[in-house]
C-alpha cells in the first residue's frame, strides 16, 4: 500500500494506491472534507489479466502523483492479509510434503535423484524462507538456511555417505510441515 500525500491551503491531499493480485485500488481524499464546499472523493479500480500489468499500472499511477507534487508517505511494513497467510501457509505445507517425498523417493525405490535435483530442492525452502517477510520468524529461516548448507556440504564433500541428503530433505519437510501444522492449529484455536 502507498500513501501519496500533498499540501494545500492548511488541507491535506491524499491518494491511497494498492495492488490485490491482478487488481489495483487507488482512493483520493481530504482530511478536512468539512472545509471544502464540495465533496471530493474518488475510488477507482483497475482489473489486469495479468500480475505485472497491475504492477506496471501501479508504478504508473505513483509516478503520475509524484509529478503533480504528491510525496509518498513513508509507512510500516503492511501486515499481510489473512489470504496472504493462507496462500503462504499452503505452500510451505506443500513444500514440506515435496521436500518428504523426494527424500523418500531414493530410500523406496533402488534409483536415486540427481544431486542436482536435491540441491534444487534445498533451496527451495531456502528461498521461500528468505522472501516470506513476517510470515516466519526468524528462528524457521535460520534452520532453512542450515539445512541448505548442509545439504550442500553432503551435496559436495560426503557423497560416499549413502542417504545423507535423503534424511535431511525428509527432516526438513517434516520440520516445515509440522511448523505450519501447529501454527495453523494456534490460528484456529
Amino acid at each position: 500500500m502507498i500513501i501519496l500525500r500533498k499540501q494545500i491551503d492548511g488541507l491535506m491531499y491524499s491518494w491511497t494506491i494498492y495492488r490485490d493480485g491482478r487488481t489495483v485500488h487507488a482512493s483520493f481524499g481530504v482530511d478536512k472534507p468539512w472545509m471544502l464546499d464540495e465533496d471530493i472523493h474518488e475510488n477507482t479500480e483497475e482489473r489486469f489479466s495479468f500480475r505485472y500489468q497491475a504492477r506496471r499500472r501501479m508504478q504508473e499511477l505513483i509516478a503520475e502523483k509524484q509529478a503533480d507534487g504528491y510525496e509518498e508517505e513513508v509507512s510500516p511494513d503492511p501486515i499481510p492479509s489473512r489470504k496472504e497467510k493462507f496462500s503462504f501457509r499452503r505452500r510451505m505445507m506443500f513444500l514440506g510434503y515435496g521436500l518428504i517425498g523426494a527424500g523418500l523417493f531414493p530410500i523406496l525405490t533402488p534409483w536415486s535423484l540427481s544431486p542436482y535435483v536435491i540441491l534444487m530442492l534445498a533451496v527451495l525452502p531456502f528461498i521461500m524462507s528468505l522472501t516470506s517477510g513476517k510470515m516466519l520468524p526468524f528462528w524457521v529461516k535460520a534452520v532453512c538456511f542450515i539445512s541448505y548448507v548442509l545439504i550442500d556440504i553432503s551435496y559436495k564433500e560426503a557423497l560416499d555417505v549413502q542417504y545423507l541428503d535423503a534424511g535431511l530433505l525428509i527432516a526438513t519437510g517434516v520440520f516445515l510441515y509440522m511448523y505450519m501444522t501447529v501454527k495453523r492449529q494456534r490460528i484456529e484455536s
